[in-house]
Order: C-alpha cells, then structure tokens, then sequence
C-alpha cells in the first residue's frame, strides 16, 4: 500500500513527463536537453572553467618528453626549424607543441 507522499510523487513524476512531451513537441530543441550526456558534458565545463577561474586560470599541461626537449632548445633560442631537424620532427608539429603547451616556458625549477 502506497503512502500519500508516495502516490502523489508518482502523480506529479506522471505530470512532468506528460508536460516535458508537450513541451519538446512545442519546441523541438529542448529534446536535447533531456537526458542527453552533451548537456551534462557542458554543464561540467562550465563548472571547471568556474573553478579554474576563481584559481587565476587554466593550469598548465604537464610537459611531454618531446615537449620538455623543445622547451629546452626554445629557450637557446633555437628556431623551429634547427630544433625540428635535431628532434627528427616536423616543423608543423613542433609548432603545434608549442603552441599546445605554451613554449618556451620560463619556470625557476
């Protein structure tokens, strides 16, 4: 036997859903919002961009080991070009390194 609490939360779950239907048929973009993982996936975004810029910004990637040595050779002064024929990379990747991980960084270590 139900108790009256549970009958009426029954009621009302049964009165959400109908007027989640009509509402999706009204507006057809709201059926992406229900129960869909891209909206969770956006809403947990937006959380950590909120944390992150209560903390003064995104933190930094923790450097590869290609991305280590280029860092190092960036901070000689080297070009992409001279590093990318020391490291046996392209110049497009190395670019895209840098650019990912924010080279040349000068950290006191």
């Amino acid at each position: 036997m139900l108790t009256e609490m549970e009958r009426y939360e029954d009621l009302y779950r049964q009165a959400w859903e109908a007027q989640t239907k009509k509402d999706i048929e009204t507006n057809p973009k709201l059926a992406g919002m229900v129960n869909n993982k891209k909206s969770q996936k956006q809403i947990n975004d937006r959380l950590k961009a909120q944390k992150n810029g209560r903390t003064g910004g995104r933190p930094k990637l923790a450097l590869s080991k290609d991305a280590e040595m280029l860092n190092k050779l960036l901070k000689k002064e080297l070009s992409l070009k001279d590093a990318s024929d020391i490291m046996g990379l392209t110049i497009q990747s190395l670019s895209q390194i840098k650019s990912r991980y924010n080279l040349p960084r000068h950290e006191p270590n």
